[in-house]
């Protein structure tokens, strides 16, 4: 018998678990059956089994099959610590029973899975999957009232948040490293309590990653690395998605090892390998207590007191901007994210309120870096780094641009970005000007990059630390 048989032969199978299910007195679905020509994907996770299948309107689902949960008190005394686990199957439902994610860990332990969400009690569970990137997709799954109520209460605790009918959302970062945005009840939305939830990777995203997918080319990274090297006020727009704090990240990761980062957040989304990392987070407002209020202004001016050679914050929306600005107008390395769909509009809303940024201090902004989401013919999307942008004498000049036709983020050549870049120049100077010319430094930071695709960020910020150390005798 195949593994597809064993799962979704026949009739008597539904009927086998429908008993189990009443016996059990549990409140599961009904195994949907599959025909097996409908199946496009399979794979497993531990115990459990993953089914990625067009249904009969043509779209994607996902069906999950998770082993057999044992009979009695088995779990409860696994989890008590009276007994060990005797399989695989009893340690994933003792795990499951306190994950505190209800029937939503299959989901959460599944790594193709980004993306989480549920609209309302009654409604089918969506995700954001690799294998189909760019589309939501149904997951054979949905839950009852009370069973919402408690998982978005249980999300809310994990990410130290309070989740009622007084305060009836809630967002944050789990303890689990998932951010996580919740609704409870109709207080604030029509379909009821809601759920939102992000899966981040256990471990940062390097810019030899964002390198090997080919978001951007290894001489791009190479300029940008000399600009973030230099103290230069960096901003990444893009739109909701796009990738901008993956890409922050990647280019936090160039810093230099013996240089101390203060990253301002929101939310702690932001991870790195550095050992000089000082991480801040905004304390919201809590209604009823007399706590005070902690926002990215209020933790962007204490972050200037901490000695940081390089200022990092998650997302700029207001006054903190200018702050920033500030910062480095003063000679600390400035790096952010900001919504925006271009340069040109990026610069609109820096003048607009609420940041309202003086023409002055736009100046002190090295560069724009462009992210987008680009969609593909069959579906999917491509993450791509499509324009790079310096201001120079108020003017916006692209330094690196993306051709859709080819592919590709030009110029190629290290003689035409030393020519069109201001700014690298002027980082040059900054940095002292080691041995040799601008244009061959630029080649060797590319071929070092080149060199270390695909290696592990732990790897990679060792090979840096060893650059660094050769070149210039430091270490951190």
């Amino acid at each position: 018998m195949n593994l597809l048989q064993k799962f979704f032969p026949s009739r008597k199978l539904k009927q086998k678990l429908d008993s189990r299910s009443k016996l059990e007195e549990k409140h599961v679905e009904e195994t949907t059956l599959i025909h097996p020509s409908r199946i496009r994907g399979h794979y497993k996770v531990g115990p459990v089994e993953y089914y990625l299948y067009v249904d009969e309107y043509g779209f994607f689902r996902l069906h999950i099959v998770e082993p057999r949960e044992p009979p009695g008190d088995v779990i409860y005394d696994i989890i008590s610590g009276v007994r060990s686990p005797a399989n695989e199957a009893e340690r994933y439902h003792a795990q499951k029973k306190t994950s505190g994610y209800g029937k939503l860990y299959p989901l959460i332990i599944d790594d193709n899975v980004e993306e989480i969400a549920v609209d309302g009690p009654g409604m089918r569970v969506a995700v954001l999957h690799r294998l189909l990137p760019g589309y939501w997709i149904d997951v054979d799954i949905t839950l009852g009232e009370a069973e919402l109520d408690s998982i978005a209460i249980q999300l809310a605790r994990k990410a130290g948040r309070l989740l009622s009918l007084a305060t009836p959302y809630a967002e944050g970062i789990t303890s689990d490293g998932h951010r996580i945005a919740v609704t409870l009840g109709n207080e604030i939305t029509r379909h009821g309590t809601s759920i939102v939830l992000r899966k981040y990777p256990e471990k940062p995203v390097s810019i030899t990653d964002l390198l090997a997918t080919r978001v951007l080319t290894p001489l791009a990274a190479a300029y940008l690395w000399l600009l973030v090297e230099s103290h230069s006020f960096i901003m990444i727009i893009g739109s909701m998605g796009a990738g901008k704090t993956t890409l922050l990240q990647a280019l936090a990761g160039l810093i230099p090892p013996h240089h101390r980062i203060v990253t301002i957040e929101d939310t702690p989304e932001i991870r790195l390998y550095h050992k000089h990392w000082d991480s801040l987070i905004t304390r919201p407002r809590i209604p009823g207590e007399e706590i005070e209020e902690v926002d990215l202004e209020t933790l962007l001016k204490f972050a200037l007191r901490r000695r940081a050679d390089h200022v990092i914050v998650g997302e700029v929306r207001g006054r903190e901007a200018r702050l920033l600005a500030q910062a480095a107008a003063s000679g600390h390395g400035s790096l952010t994210t900001f919504h925006a769909d271009s340069p040109e509009a990026a610069i609109l809303r820096l003048r607009l309120d609420p940041i309202s940024l003086p023409p002055l201090f736009l100046r002190i902004i090295t560069a724009f870096v462009h992210i987008q989401k680009i969609p593909v013919v069959g579906g999917g999307f491509l993450r791509r780094v499509t324009s790079i942008t310096e201001i120079q004498d108020d003017e916006l000049v692209p330094i690196f641009e993306w051709k859709p036709e080819s592919d590709s983020l030009i110029p190629k050549k290290e003689g035409e970005v030393v020519e069109r870049s201001t700014a690298l120049r002027e980082a040059w100077i900054r940095l002292g000007m080691p041995s040799g010319s601008l244009e061959a430094e630029l080649e060797e930071r590319k071929r070092f990059l080149e060199e270390r695709i695909n290696l592990p960020g732990e790897v990679f910020l060792s090979s840096l630390a060893k650059y660094y150390a050769m070149k210039y005798g430091v270490n951190g």
